[in-house]
């Protein structure tokens, strides 16, 4: 509907618009009248938010700060909730419960079936290819840019958003100097950094893809190679000496730097709307009448609101419904525990290879892939978009379009009878896990799978008994990172214009029963305890139950697999070129 609007209106170009801070060159696609009256499309990692730093850079539940989210008052006012004579106009006309009918098949149907390319279609035409996409796919380019190009977002510049509501515009307001990806050299005692200074000229060269070239540092001549993403080196011309290097992320922050921003008025008013899906008076029906009866589905839901409730000051909530996925992100989640400190006992991973997020690595880059080649192939279920986007609601209650989060809890989705065992090696493969190693412990999970209780009934193995395969994910997201990373959608994918920004729409009092979302699950991001939380249920009760025994089994199936060199490898091929900056090649389990 938003898009038919926008290009019946000849401005979806402005709709759609790639990352840059120029209105002169937003004036090319719409007028700034235009946009404000639409509410300005954000953009993702232009507005100042901050790196995580040591400490905080896992999976979890522990509190941490916040930042200043758009006016709540101004997005109550922008949406509001149904009147009571609104509301019984409506449910005159249908009800919730007709909502729910209309919206998703019968309850009494044992499982839904969704349509190939829907958009809670759980398929997984976003793994790696056959050969496994390690950093061949990508390169050490790739990866100085994509860190430069965050590190530029997080540390300076305005959003659209906000330049668009000052009405100012300061063509010679100057970026903040953007953080320099840090260079070690491996010494007889260890890693150690190289000066600031001679990192920013090698990072230079790699952005340049020159990867063999030759420095004076210090009034020495080193030659550096970095053909080699596991094996990059210096060499002293002189000497003849030779030593390893690596890349690491640099931190933005100080560690213990109050990162809060929004203000106490701020978190106390969003806290009093209360939970995420109990806002605007919406209908407790839908969990009513698909959980009724079901006591353990309901302790789920349970769990869930007391969740909403303890974050709703700081954090918006989505609802991300999946089933046969189930395994990758159980493996993601076990790999990410080992080496990138994820808590894995609270959630799965829906997505870890980092590099597959180079090229879209925000929600105004996934808008204008779609606009552009999405939409009229494939749209949301493009293996391209999916590599990158996970399907959300944005309530517990939700009924629709297209999906209801309880009934799709419980029935899970029923799926074409397709082995995937494949589908799971060339997942460890990418993984870096040896090749010859690759079919056995493929085997070794899907057994360990069935003793817990994992439906892996879609990679050759059993179902769980239940016959109920269904998982929800709670994905909370710090209010002011919202808009980097989730747009509001229409089923399908196409952005429904009347809920954006997204951000203005989370913070409001409205009702959030109805409305779809997509996420870039950007695993830098859904790693990191301080910009997003997981949490997870499961349908079945014995894998409920059974979940943090099943990842301590399978860390350890992991483990044997592999060493620090192995580790070290693994690591920089899954974060896509370059190492976390507090990275080191013991278990990370240990400093989560």
């Amino acid at each position: 509907k938003g898009m038919a609007q926008a290009r019946s209106s000849g401005s979806s170009r402005g709709l759609l618009v790639p990352h840059a801070c120029s209105l002169a060159r937003l004036a090319a696609g719409v007028g700034v009248a235009h946009f404000v009256a639409l509410g300005a499309m954000p953009f993702p990692f232009c507005g100042r938010r901050r790196q995580v730093s040591e400490p905080e850079v896992r999976a979890g539940n522990d509190d941490s700060g916040g930042s200043k989210p758009p006016s709540a008052v101004a997005a109550k006012e922008a949406f509001k909730p149904l009147s009571r004579a609104e509301e019984v106009s409506h449910e005159s006309s249908g009800s919730t419960s007709a909502a729910l009918d209309r919206d998703a098949p019968s309850a009494a149907a044992s499982a839904p079936e969704v349509e190939d390319g829907g958009s809670s279609a759980d398929d997984l035409g976003w793994v790696p290819a056959a050969d496994g996409e390690l950093l061949r796919s990508t390169s050490f380019k790739t990866a100085v840019e994509a860190h430069r190009c965050m590190s530029r977002r997080i540390t300076g510049g305005k959003s659209l958003a906000r330049i668009l509501a000052e009405v100012v515009i300061d063509d010679e307001e100057k970026e903040e100097e953007t953080p320099s990806l840090r260079v070690q050299v491996r010494f007889d005692e260890g890693w150690k950094d190289v000066a600031e200074s001679e990192a920013s000229q090698i990072c230079d060269q790699l952005e340049n893809e020159v990867y063999q070239f030759s420095l004076n540092l210090r009034g020495h001549e080193y030659a550096f190679n970095f053909t080699s993403y596991t094996n990059a080196s210096q060499l002293n011309i002189k000497t003849g000496k030779r030593r390893r290097l690596r890349i690491m992320d640099a931190p933005i922050l100080e560690e213990g730097k109050d990162n809060n921003s929004q203000t106490p008025e701020q978190v106390l008013e969003q806290r009093r709307f209360g939970p995420q899906s109990k806002r605007g008076g919406a209908s407790q029906h839908p969990i009513g009448k698909y959980l009724e009866g079901n006591q353990h589905a309901q302790g789920c839901f349970r769990e869930f609101e007391k969740n909403e409730a303890k974050y709703a000051g700081e954090w918006a909530v989505f609802y991300h419904s999946y089933s046969f996925a189930a395994l990758i992100y159980e493996v993601h989640a076990a790999v990410a525990s080992v080496l990138f400190r994820f808590r894995s006992q609270y959630a799965a991973l829906p997505r870890i290879l980092v590099h597959e997020f180079h090229e879209i690595p925000d929600a105004t880059t996934l808008l204008q892939r779609f606009n552009s080649e999405f939409a009229e192939n494939k749209r949301d279920h493009h293996p391209a978009f999916r590599k990158v986007g996970i399907s959300a609601m944005s309530s517990l209650v939700s009924t629709g379009p297209e999906a209801c989060t309880a009934r799709v809890f419980v029935s899970g989705y029923s799926c074409k009878d397709v082995g995937f065992l494949n589908v799971l090696e060339r997942v460890l493969e990418a993984l870096h896990v040896p090749k010859d190693k690759v079919t056995a412990l493929a085997g070794q999970i899907i057994k360990l799978s069935e003793k817990h209780g994992l439906d892996v009934s879609q990679f050759g193995g059993k179902p769980c008994k239940s016959q109920k395969a269904g998982h929800l994910m709670q994905i909370f997201v710090k209010r002011d990172l919202v808009d980097e990373i989730v747009y509001a959608a229409e089923p399908y994918g196409p952005l429904d214009v009347e809920r954006m920004p997204v951000s203005r729409w989370c913070d409001s009092d409205a009702s959030f029963a109805r409305g779809q979302v997509r996420i870039v699950a950007h695993p830098k991001l859904f790693m990191q305890a301080n910009c997003v939380r997981l949490h997870v249920a499961s349908a079945d009760p014995t894998f409920h139950r059974n979940r943090q025994k099943f990842q301590e089994e399978l860390i350890q199936l992991i483990l044997e697999l592999s060493d620090a060199a192995g580790r070290e490898e693994a690591a920089t091929s899954i974060w896509g070129g370059t190492l976390p900056s507090w990275w080191s090649a013991e278990d990370q389990r240990r400093q989560s």
